[in-house]
């Protein structure tokens, strides 16, 4: 058996035990003694763990069949962090796990406190069918879609310190998708703008208006979210961008990695009206 304590998994209805069915087998998730606790803890902004993940290989079925496990736990991680919003990990073997962690993967995300989490899920039954699927289209999909560096940018984007950082890295993202979209259509000369749109019609998801492009190009060049060609005029304006450019981000990432639907829309203004800005 190899086996890990995972930081920082809220799930929805707080389930005392869930298996994530993967290419290498089945990873069961069971929910740590002190479950309550470290949930208030990482509420209240601390990191706690959660659960504890594990699969019956083991090193009797040979290095390779281990090392396929272990290569699943980054999108396991990685998918349970997006869907959850929280920077969820891994640092620590669970004390009878047949391989013992020395250090974490440079691929997983790094512990931070970010909060109660923002779900795009409601219940456990969609955690488990949509992070499955994250799973399964990894092999192919997150290279192609450079997933890898998109859910870590994700995650800084969401433990911002101010508006200008959060929309900084949340504008990065939209030009990660904007190259993967040049390099797809063989077009090296599609504007920003473009490129973003082009990737809505591609993956068939409604398009974002040009708020998000005025918003972030008046930021860097004038150094200020208001003002240039965005016409928005107090931090409202600028929160309704944000909660859209989000939103529109979940509709490509469910679209690109075969997740289905979104099946909770988690962004509006209220997520944003409350950031610091030290430019408005």
């Amino acid at each position: 058996m190899i086996g890990f304590w995972v930081v920082n998994l809220l799930i929805p209805e707080d389930p005392d035990e869930l298996i994530i069915k993967a290419i290498s087998g089945d990873w069961e998730l069971s929910k740590f003694a002190k479950y309550d606790e470290s949930k208030a803890a990482i509420t209240n902004g601390q990191c706690a763990h959660t659960y504890a993940i594990e699969s019956a290989v083991s090193m009797d079925d040979g290095a390779a069949v281990c090392d396929l496990s272990l290569n699943e736990m980054t999108p396991i991680l990685l998918g349970a962090s997006y869907l959850s919003g929280l920077s969820v990990t891994a640092k620590m073997s669970l004390p009878y796990s047949d391989v013992m962690l020395m250090q974490p993967s440079d691929h997983w995300p790094r512990e931070r406190a970010m909060g109660p989490g923002n779900h795009c899920v409601t219940s456990s039954q969609e955690f488990i069918e949509v992070i499955e699927k994250f799973v399964a289209s990894w092999p192919g999909k997150a290279s192609q879609e450079k997933m890898l560096i998109l859910a870590h940018h994700y995650l800084d984007a969401l433990a911002c310190w101010s508006f200008e950082d959060f929309y900084l890295s949340a504008t990065t993202l939209l030009q990660i998708i904007a190259a993967t979209e040049e390099r797809i259509t063989g077009n090296s000369n599609l504007s920003y703008f473009a490129a973003v749109q082009s990737a809505s019609q591609r993956v068939g998801i409604s398009p974002l208006n040009r708020d998000f492009k005025d918003m972030r190009n008046n930021l860097i060049h004038e150094g200020k979210l208001l003002g240039g060609r965005f016409a928005g005029t107090d931090v409202e304006a600028c929160s309704i961008v944000a909660a859209d450019l989000m939103n529109w981000f979940d509709e490509y990432v469910h679209s690109v990695m075969n997740l289905g639907p979104v099946r909770r829309k988690r962004y509006s203004k209220r997520d944003f009206m409350s950031l610091n800005s030290y430019s408005m």
